[in-house]
C-alpha cells in the first residue's frame, strides 16, 4: 500500500526579482492550461502542485506579524518523501532552477545538482497541521489505468449488442475480453480499498465522551470571553471589487477540478491557537482514519485538502483540489460540514459571527462566502495529474476492477454494470 502525503515549502523571494518570478510562473500556468506542458507528467509521484506568491497584498486583514514576499509551493504525491523530491529535482529541474533562482540563497549555476537542489528544497518545508485525501492508497499510476480499464470496458459496451441476455453472462464477456489483453494483466491483482481505522477511532470517540464535560465548559468560555466580544466580518459579495474576483474567476472551471488557495489571520491569545490546534487534531482523526471512503463529513467532491499554520502559528494557509464550481464546493461545505468550517475558521479574524463554535459563522451563507472569497488568494500556477477525473469517477473506477474478478450473482452483476 502507497500512501499519500502533502509537501509544502515557504521560501522568500528575492524582492527584484518578484516581477521575473511572475513571469516564469504565467507561462507555466498558461502551458498547463493549454495542455502543452509534459514534464510534470513524467515526476510519477505527482498528484497535485501549485505555485503561490504570497505577499502582504495577499492578506485582506492585517497580518499578525510583518510578512515579506516569499513563493508556495506545495504538491500532493505518493509514498516517500525523498524519492518525491529527487523526482522533483531531476524531471523539474529547468523549473525549479529558473523559478528558485528568484528566492534567497538559491544555489549558483555552476553549483546546481539533484542533490543541491533537493537540500535547498528541504530548508523551506513546513508541517501541515491537518490532510484529508479522497481517494487514499491510489497511486497515479493505479488511477490511470483504472481509467483506461474503465474506458476499454465501455467501447465493449457500445459495440457489442448484449441487449437481452443475463448481466451475469455479460460480466463473464467482459472479463474474458479484458484478460484477452496483456495491457491489463494488473488488474488481476485485487485493489486495495480503504476502510474505517477503528482501532484509532474508537478510543477517539471514548476520549471525546470522557472529556465531553470539558469540551461543554470550554464552549462556554469561548462563547463568554471571546464570541460576544470579538469583531465580526459582515462584508457581502456584492462588496468585494470586482477586479478581485474576475482575478479569481479567471482561474476557475478551466477543468471539471477547481483549486482553492486561502489565507487568514489567527485571532490573538493563546485560547483561540488551543482551540485552533484541537479542531486540527480533530481533522486529522477523522480524515484520516473514518472519512476514508472519498467523502469528508458527506461531501464527495474533495480530492486534497490540508491546513497549514505560517509565521510562529499567526497565520493560516488553507489548500484544496476539487470537482465542480467554487459556489457549489462551498455550498456543499456549508450544508453538509458548516459546524466544522466554523469551528476551525472562527479562530481567524474577521470570520462571520459564531456562538459556541459551531452555528453561526458559515451557516451565514450570505457573510460566510464572502468572507471565503476575501480571503481567498490567486494560484500562480496549477497542476493535477487527472484533471478530468473526479473523486466519484476514480472510486467507480477501482469498485469496476474489483468487481471484475468477482463471481456476482446477477443482482450485482447488474450493478457492476450501471457503473459504466
Amino acid at each position: 500500500m502507497i500512501k499519500q502525503h502533502p509537501l509544502i515549502l515557504l521560501t522568500p523571494v528575492k524582492e527584484d526579482q518578484v516581477e521575473r518570478l511572475q513571469e516564469l510562473l504565467a507561462k507555466i500556468k498558461a502551458a498547463l492550461h493549454a495542455g502543452t506542458e509534459t514534464a510534470f507528467q513524467q515526476v510519477s509521484t505527482l498528484r497535485y502542485g501549485r505555485w503561490v506568491i504570497l505577499s502582504r497584498e495577499s492578506f485582506r486583514d492585517e497580518p499578525a506579524v510583518p510578512v515579506g514576499i516569499r513563493l508556495i509551493f506545495s504538491t500532493n504525491y505518493d509514498g516517500d518523501l525523498d524519492f518525491h523530491l529527487r523526482e522533483l529535482c531531476t524531471g523539474l529541474a529547468q523549473y525549479i532552477d529558473d523559478i528558485y533562482a528568484c528566492c534567497e540563497g538559491y544555489p549558483e549555476p555552476g553549483n546546481r545538482t539533484t542533490e543541491s537542489r533537493k537540500q535547498y528544497l528541504e530548508q523551506w518545508m513546513i508541517k501541515t497541521s491537518a490532510f484529508f485525501v479522497g481517494a487514499p492508497l491510489r497511486t497515479v499510476k493505479q488511477i490511470r489505468q483504472e481509467k483506461q480499464l474503465k474506458d476499454f470496458i465501455w467501447q465493449l459496451l457500445v459495440k457489442n449488442k448484449w441487449d437481452g441476455k443475463p448481466a451475469v453472462e455479460i460480466h463473464r464477456a467482459i472479463r474474458n475480453a479484458v484478460d484477452a489483453q496483456p495491457e491489463f494483466e494488473w488488474s488481476k491483482q485485487k485493489a486495495k480499498e480503504p476502510s474505517i481505522n477503528w482501532k484509532v477511532f474508537l478510543p477517539y470517540v471514548l476520549l471525546l465522551l470522557v472529556a465531553l464535560p470539558l469540551v461543554i465548559v470550554g464552549a462556554i468560555y469561548l462563547f463568554l470571553f471571546h464570541e460576544l466580544r470579538d469583531k465580526n466580518g459582515t462584508l457581502t459579495l456584492s462588496q468585494l471589487p470586482d477586479s478581485q474576483i474576475r482575478r479569481l474567476e479567471q482561474d476557475e472551471d478551466l477543468f471539471p477540478q477547481n483549486q482553492f488557495t486561502q489565507v487568514a489571520v489567527m485571532k490573538p491569545g493563546f485560547i483561540r491557537r488551543l482551540n485552533f490546534q484541537i479542531w486540527m487534531l480533530r481533522t486529522r482523526v477523522l480524515a484520516g482514519h473514518v472519512f476514508v471512503k472519498g467523502k469528508l463529513l458527506n461531501i464527495p467532491t474533495i480530492h486534497f485538502a490540508r491546513w497549514v499554520l505560517i509565521d510562529n502559528n499567526r497565520h493560516v494557509l488553507f489548500f484544496s483540489n476539487f470537482d465542480g464550481s467554487w459556489q457549489q464546493y462551498l455550498g456543499d461545505f456549508i450544508d453538509q460540514s458548516g459546524w466544522g468550517l466554523s469551528g476551525i475558521f472562527s479562530n481567524t479574524v474577521n470570520f462571520p459571527k459564531t456562538r459556541f463554535m459551531v452555528t453561526g459563522g458559515a451557516y451565514d451563507e450570505e457573510h460566510f462566502l464572502a468572507w471565503s472569497r476575501s480571503t481567498q488568494i490567486p494560484t500562480q500556477a496549477w497542476y493535477s495529474a487527472y484533471h478530468d477525473l473526479s473523486i466519484k469517477n476514480i472510486n467507480n473506477n477501482t469498485k469496476i476492477r474489483n468487481e471484475l474478478r468477482k463471481d456476482l450473482s446477477e443482482k450485482k452483476a447488474r450493478i457492476f454494470l450501471k457503473r459504466f
